[in-house]
């Protein structure tokens, strides 16, 4: 039994190699947040015989990919046969930014002696950033007394979040640091302050030399208590 793999995503070519490959594998990167992705596994009946009740079986992958599909059963193949099986899969967009991760797959075969045999296939991927910086609106809003506010980082910045009343005093610092490209969340409680329309801030700074850039942007919240 022989096990190729198209590994596509909504925007990559298609990419061929074989389930016995001694080479380095590729390691793939997946479109930030992106929901039409897929895995096309070609699964060949090299033996002479006929295979009975082929499987394929998703065994593990990270815990930010969401697969939609956990098995396909291919059935009976004959001698030389192939079958091609697809498996679709969304990448969270809470995935770490450049870490590695593994899809791992099963092949089951019940042959006609009755015997079971397995193969494995694993795919290297990792995340790929965000193509923009952007600040969402928090959610909830109006709110009482803890609301989230999230946004995205195209690249490596500096990261600082502040809070101001109407009037453009300032009431909070939210967060002052360092962060990693990808998509975070940060809470912001209240409880300290009265009803009324705040503003908060969001600026990043590119930490590329190359490329500098720095990012600002505000929006409105409401504390009803």
């Amino acid at each position: 039994m022989e096990i190729r793999t198209k590994y596509l995503t909504a925007i990559t070519a298609v990419i061929l190699f074989t389930a016995y490959t001694t080479y380095p594998q590729t390691v793939y990167k997946l479109p930030f947040a992106s929901t039409n992705n897929r895995v096309e596994l070609t699964v060949s009946n090299t033996s002479s015989i006929t295979a009975k009740n082929v499987t394929v079986t998703v065994d593990s992958v990270p815990s930010w990919i969401k697969m939609k599909e956990t098995t396909v059963s291919i059935g009976e193949m004959a001698s030389k046969a192939e079958k091609e099986v697809t498996f679709n899969f969304e990448v969270d967009k809470k995935a770490p930014v450049g870490t590695e991760g593994v899809l791992k797959f099963r092949i089951v075969n019940l042959s006609a002696a009755k015997t079971t045999e397995q193969w494995n296939k694993e795919i290297k991927v990792t995340a790929g950033a965000p193509d923009k910086y952007e600040l969402f609106q928090n959610y909830p809003n109006p709110f009482n007394p803890a609301t989230t506010i999230s946004y995205q980082l195209a690249s490596d910045s500096k990261v600082t979040i502040k809070i101001y009343d109407i009037l453009g005093r300032e009431v909070s610092t939210l967060f002052n640091n360092e962060q990693k490209a990808g998509y975070y969340e940060n809470k912001f409680n209240a409880n300290n302050i009265a009803s009324g329309m705040y503003i908060y801030r969001l600026t990043a700074k590119s930490n590329d030399a190359k490329s500098p850039f720095e990012y600002s942007s505000i929006k409105k919240m409401m504390v009803l208590k």
